[in-house]
């Protein structure tokens, strides 16, 4: 499977897994988002973002765009909650960007090249 595309249909959580995701959007003043996080349904969680952040109060998204996906990973539920906790205070740490509600970063007008996730192994993850 390409990092970043979605399962095929049906076939989302066939291993009762959750999904670890990094992904991102522009906001309407042209602030970078970067995201991570946890679901067990990617189709259904990005719908979710595109409809919670374009009606957010701080960042919100432009009507007209979408939360994009750029990696994803299955793993057990206790593991991607615990490493999104790891990995979202290692970017705070590196300071990727400002750290805002919901695990966003505000990374300014433009993103990091990369970001690395650390699991057992570190993916580099190639945001440009």
């Amino acid at each position: 499977m390409k990092w970043g595309l979605l399962p095929p249909k049906g076939k989302e959580n066939t291993m009762n897994k959750e999904y670890l995701y990094v992904g991102h959007y522009i906001d309407i003043d042209g602030n970078h988002i970067l995201k991570i996080g946890t679901t067990n349904n990617l189709e259904r969680r990005r719908k979710e973002h595109t409809r919670n952040y374009r009606k957010a109060s701080h960042y919100p998204m432009p009507p007209t765009a979408e939360f994009e996906y750029d990696w994803h990973l299955p793993l057990s539920k206790y593991n991607t909650l615990r490493f999104e906790d790891k990995n979202r205070a290692l970017w705070q740490e590196m300071e990727i960007g400002d750290f805002v509600r919901n695990d966003r970063f505000n990374c300014g007008n433009a993103f990091p090249p990369t970001v690395d996730i650390i699991i057992k192994k570190t993916y580099t993850i190639a945001l440009a």
